[in-house]
């Protein structure tokens, strides 16, 4: 089934057919737009995304990738909150999601032709690695491009993210205010910008304390539930490193270090405090719950989700980037040390 065959039935030219398809560029009267959906919905015409988008026509679709192999987005508290952003922006403005998922970063790389063959008007990429040629090579070809967790080095493309460095510091001075000064970390995962730019923090706000930073006492670990082994090797060297407080680079890391705190003995906080990052549900209900910095989550989905929808909109629009505030929210895993 062709335009022309949806024109003839309903007398209409094929420009009139393709205005009402594409909602532009042409307006049309309110009683033919009737006439000729009708007939589209009559005759069910599915236009062919790929060959609508060869001809410069959008396909109101944009793509989510979230290539993290073993992790069930659904499941997963930070993918799930940025998505409910996402879907409720794609929701209001009428476009259609289209997930690429369940991958390793390496098979992403592997299906450069799955994100060029027309099906997305552009792509949000969720914490991809910070130097990928992948995204080298997608904006090269002139694709679409958000990032949202990471900040790609030397690629033009918009990106949108808390402010890592800021969370960084806030959980330091929090330790420092209740009188630690024996401050560890556990990073998150090697090659992404927001785990760096949350050592940066840490790092500048034991300078601006006068602390001297111990590099036994920074670990580095991953983003990952069962993140346990960097957990369990800062905790085994606690009589010989005196650490009394640990920021966790994500919830989830803090989890396996209230943990493997347990199974040592340690009390929480009365041995040891404990910080996390992102503010996930799950942290009110550890035990004890969780000292941690806000990451609001929806909003940075959302707002990805419009910054991708304006460059499609505006292709030749400059890249930029939005960063949010995040903010401590004190529970009970925190306290003085003891003396």
């Amino acid at each position: 089934m062709t335009l022309k065959d949806i024109a003839k039935a309903s007398g209409v030219s094929t420009a009139t057919v393709s205005y009402v398809l594409n909602d532009g560029p042409k307006g049309v009267l309110p009683e033919t737009r009737q006439r000729v959906q009708k007939v589209i919905d009559d005759l069910g015409y599915m236009p062919n995304a790929a060959a609508r988008s060869l001809k410069g026509v959008k396909t109101h679709t944009f793509g989510v990738v979230f290539p993290h192999e073993g992790i069930e987005p659904f499941e997963n508290e930070y993918f799930s909150h940025v998505l409910s952003g996402v879907v409720s922006v794609a929701s209001e403005r009428k476009q259609v999601l289209m997930l690429f998922t369940g991958m390793s970063w390496g098979e992403v790389e592997r299906s450069v032709p799955k994100f060029c063959d027309g099906r997305c008007d552009g792509f949000l990429f969720i914490a991809p690695p910070a130097d990928s040629r992948f995204l080298v090579d997608l904006a090269a070809r002139n694709k679409k491009i958000v990032l949202l967790g990471t900040r790609a080095h030397g690629i033009p493309v918009s990106t949108v993210d808390v402010d890592n460095v800021l969370g960084g510091r806030l959980a330091v001075r929090h330790f420092i205010e209740l009188g630690h000064t024996r401050i560890g970390m556990i990073t998150g995962s090697a090659n992404t910008t927001s785990s760096d730019e949350r050592v940066t923090g840490f790092r500048m706000e034991m300078a601006a304390f006068g602390l001297p930073i111990d590099e036994r006492l920074i670990v580095e670990g991953q983003y990952s539930p069962h993140v346990t082994m960097a957990a369990q090797k800062l905790l085994s060297e606690r009589e010989e490193t005196g650490v009394t407080a640990v920021f966790c680079a994500h919830d989830s890391i803090a989890e396996a270090t209230l943990r493997v705190a347990a199974s040592l003995g340690l009390s929480v906080p009365g041995d040891l405090s404990v910080i996390g990052f992102d503010d996930l549900p799950m942290a009110s209900k550890f035990d004890p719950p969780l000292t941690t910095l806000h990451h609001p989550l929806r909003l940075i989905g959302a707002t990805a989700a419009l910054t991708l929808l304006d460059l499609i909109e505006d292709p030749g629009s400059e890249p930029r980037e939005r960063l949010f505030d995040v903010s401590l929210v004190e529970r009970a895993s925190t306290s003085a040390p003891k003396r």
